[in-house]
């Protein structure tokens, strides 16, 4: 595990993330971007093809520095170099340089959002000292020691494998920005010291924290979930929305190549069973067929939703259309995440049941990131994701580059679609855009939503958390005991 947040989208390198390193503009409570090491919002020219963005003045690195226009530059060269998200904005960028010691200045090709680019919060663009970076490169960030950002904690320890420790930044000062939550209200934190422990097994999660060796357990499954209400010494805080569940669609092969077989396998599917067999309990999911959950802004949309309403009659007559053969589909699933391989059981079923002859194909999580960038090895298989990604070109599924590259989003209609998203110059433009990317989405249906779910984090009532408005945990909002 690396935790160079600006190289890795994986879920345990963000936690660390956000509360060690700082973005320029941030999500608040509603997954706005506002201003976080940017004093204000950035001016832009006529044409969208240059921005200003204004710094914060006083605002002090963990290692003593006082960052700089020059920090910036160079933190966002390095993004541009190492996340998929920095180099997709850097195909557009013609320039970036520092006019003052509080002034970045950036060129574009041709316009983009910058700002919703700058924040969202997976393999971000995280500002780190111009000194840190000349020493490290591009390569992975090996020693969390050498991560010096600005944010309310500060790394002091890694035990690879076993845990990380973060202290408080004691120097730490918020931004000034409006926000009663999400990332972008950031603040001093009240506890001194944070150590996180790996504990990959959720049981062994569970039963720890229920007996008192840890004070919280994150992610707990939601078998659990009853015994959680009984239990006298720890409360069950479900965070909503937390992933989405998706069945990615291979469409680069036989038979998933074929719209008509892809829209047949989101009509066989009953979303209800699948959420129940995943997640037990109706109030840890929402049956919502839209790509993005509800309360994201101009992000969340019900227009251009199609085939999440199960009809088999329909299902089967565009399969037998389709000149579907009945050659074997195989759905690829791995254990190790419950709700996934659950879901991928009572899915293959109804699939069956509609015409499809399915192989659940189950293997170990290493196995899986592996044969998932190799397209010639499945046909099918449920994938849950954060829902961080606040740039539509930058979520997974319709970046042209996951789970392999060439899949859905780089080419045709769609990217179209994503283009207008960044020559719209307001939000009202945003949510027409963004009703026009759903439409194109659920006509081509390269993969097929299952619902949004919650998570699960088990908190000793002796810990008071605070208001948790992101879908992970922020210790710097939690309280003293």
């Amino acid at each position: 595990m690396t935790f160079d947040w600006q190289q890795s989208t994986s879920s345990g390198t963000q936690l660390a993330g956000i509360q060690v390193l700082e973005t320029l503009y941030s999500l608040n409570e509603a997954y706005t971007p506002v201003p976080q090491l940017a004093s204000a919002m950035p001016s832009v020219s006529a044409d969208g093809l240059a921005y200003q963005v204004p710094l914060r003045q006083n605002v002090k690195f963990h290692n003593g520095a006082m960052m700089t226009a020059e920090d910036v530059v160079a933190s966002l060269q390095r993004w541009a170099q190492v996340s998929s998200n920095g180099k997709a904005m850097f195909d557009r960028v013609g320039g970036i340089r520092a006019i003052s010691a509080s002034e970045v200045h950036i060129t574009l090709s041709s316009p983009y959002d910058v700002v919703r680019a700058l924040a969202v919060p997976i393999s971000p663009a995280a500002i780190m000292p111009v000194q840190v970076i000349s020493v490290l490169g591009n390569d992975p960030i090996g020693d969390v020691t050498q991560i010096v950002g600005s944010g309310p904690y500060k790394f002091v320890e890694w035990r690879k494998g076993q845990r990380y420790a973060l202290e408080r930044f004691a120097d730490y000062r918020p931004a000034d920005n409006g926000a009663t939550g999400g990332l972008a209200a950031a603040r001093p934190a009240t506890w001194q010291r944070v150590e996180v422990n790996f504990v990959t097994d959720a049981t062994t999660r569970f039963h720890s924290t229920l007996a008192g060796q840890y004070d919280v357990g994150l992610k707990i499954p939601g078998d659990f979930y009853s015994t959680l209400q009984r239990a006298e010494n720890v409360t069950a805080k479900v965070v909503s929305p937390f992933y989405s569940n998706f069945m990615l669609t291979n469409t680069g092969k036989p038979p998933f190549g074929n719209q008509q077989v892809r829209q047949a396998a989101a009509l066989a599917l009953d979303r209800k069973p699948l959420a129940d067999a995943a997640h037990g309990w109706p109030n840890l999911y929402t049956l919502n067929g839209a790509i993005y959950p509800a309360g994201m802004g101009v992000l969340s949309t019900q227009i251009g939703v199609a085939g999440y309403s199960q009809d088999i009659s329909e299902a089967r007559s565009l399969l037998k259309n389709s000149g579907y053969d009945g050659r074997p589909v195989t759905l690829l699933t791995q254990k190790e995440v419950a709700e996934a391989y659950n879901s991928s059981i009572a899915a293959a079923q109804q699939l069956e049941a509609a015409g499809f002859n399915v192989n659940v194909d189950v293997v170990e999580a290493a196995v899986m990131t592996a044969r998932r960038k190799k397209p010639e090895t499945w046909d099918l298989v449920i994938a849950g994701l954060g829902v961080g990604y606040v740039l539509p070109s930058s979520h997974l599924l319709l970046s042209g580059s996951w789970p392999f590259a060439g899949w859905y989003g780089h080419d045709g209609l769609i990217k179209a679609q994503l283009d207008r998203w960044d020559v719209a110059s307001s939000d009202a433009e945003r949510s027409l855009v963004m009703d026009g990317i759903q439409r194109q989405f659920y006509s081509d249906m390269p993969a097929i939503k299952l619902n949004d779910y919650a998570a699960i984090d088990v908190v000793s009532k002796s810990i008071d958390l605070g208001n948790q408005t992101f879908y992970w945990p922020t210790w710097w909002s939690a309280k003293a005991p």
